[in-house]
């Protein structure tokens, strides 16, 4: 992920929604406290599943069941409470943490459907009213959010992938191998992701190259910029090609949003200006804000109590980088006498930060490239 495109992304959002109001109230959410919340809501109403079902895809139908869960699920998700109904700004916060092109129809579909109950109807029914409302203009959002862009979810395109890659003898192995694709460290099932992501209409698979236009749209900016660099690489095979941006794709589901999130807190808890941030994407040799990268390395734990690199968390956070094979980062920890004669300790992290952006490519020493 290119961080200049990070931090530009997290300016429009910083002067869009005044995140700086909600931030230290409102803990933005992740697919897996969805999960959580969908598990918890459909025990405690013990929703029939093939409406459940419907539900983990956000689509509310008319039942019984339906006002309460959705009551259920807002709440655990901290965008609505009894006593104030939905914070806006939470939604919005929420909603635009990904991808801040999401902001129109977001806050279209508030000024659409927000209101505070004066029809005096129960909870539940109030929380549906205008959740149900809001939702048709932003199911793609909140499903970004919420929700992993998961190919192997479309039955129509796996069967046809299957039968025309695998055969009756293997398609139920391949099925078994298939449930766990996300933990592959090679493709397991050959060309098979190829096939997904072509009838998503993600890859062109005659001219080798992933689409761009149609990635971004379907899981966010940020999601396509995290991996970029990887989906811009050049292959001669499809097949890997295709599955190793799959792969990307998926890691940047789990990271991405966290990474934008964290900076957005660390600049909200410094002050940061929105002007700042655009300046600090441009990584002069000083920090404009400083202890920004420190505040986000502590967050994200870069480092372990004896201050060296955990590599793996640093890679999480910001994607893969322009080069194609692991570069050598031993350069970039600074000795202990060096971080012992910095001005301190915000300084030094600084200093290794800039070192890490060169090393992948994407610093020349004054601006990103």
């Amino acid at each position: 992920m290119k961080v200049n495109a990070l931090l530009i992304s997290i300016a429009v959002v910083l002067a869009a929604v005044a995140v700086g109001q909600v931030s230290a109230k409102f803990q933005i959410r992740t697919h897996e406290d969805a999960v959580q919340a969908h598990e918890e809501c459909q025990e405690k109403f013990n929703v029939p599943e093939d409406i459940y079902e419907k539900y983990q895809n956000y689509e509310f139908p008319e039942h019984r069941r339906t006002a309460c869960y959705v009551k259920c699920f807002v709440e655990k998700m901290g965008l609505f409470n009894e006593k104030s109904g939905f914070n806006e700004k939470a939604i919005i916060a929420q909603f635009t943490s990904n991808n801040f092109k999401d902001l129109e129809p977001v806050r279209h579909g508030l000024e659409k459907c927000i209101d505070h109950n004066e029809a005096e109807s129960d909870v539940c029914t109030w929380a549906n009213r205008v959740f149900s409302c809001w939702l048709p203009i932003n199911r793609h959002v909140v499903r970004k959010i919420y929700a992993f862009a998961d190919l192997t979810g479309d039955a129509q395109i796996l069967d046809k992938c299957l039968k025309s890659i695998s055969s009756p003898e293997r398609i139920e192995s391949d099925l078994r191998k298939l449930a766990n694709y996300t933990s592959w460290t090679s493709e397991e099932v050959p060309c098979l992701m190829r096939c997904l992501a072509s009838e998503k209409g993600w890859f062109d698979s005659d001219t080798n190259r992933w689409n761009k236009q149609r990635v971004a749209q379907e899981l966010g900016a940020d999601i396509y910029n995290y991996c970029d660099y990887e989906l811009l690489r050049k292959s001669r095979d499809a097949c890997s090609f295709a599955h190793r941006g799959l792969r990307c794709l998926k890691q940047a589901e789990l990271y991405a949003g966290n990474s934008i999130s964290t900076v957005m807190q660390c600049s909200v808890q410094l002050n940061a200006t929105i002007g700042q941030m655009v300046q600090y994407s441009e990584l002069k040799p000083k920090e404009s804000i400083p202890c920004l990268f420190q505040c986000f390395a502590d967050a994200m734990s870069f480092y372990d109590e004896a201050g060296n690199w955990r590599l793996l968390n640093w890679q999480q956070a910001f994607g893969p980088t322009h080069v194609e094979h692991q570069p050598d980062y031993s350069p970039c920890r600074t000795t202990d006498e060096q971080r012992r004669l910095a001005s301190s300790k915000c300084a030094w992290m600084y200093d290794e930060f800039l070192c890490w952006e060169r090393v992948n490519g994407n610093h020349n020493g004054t601006n990103l490239v």
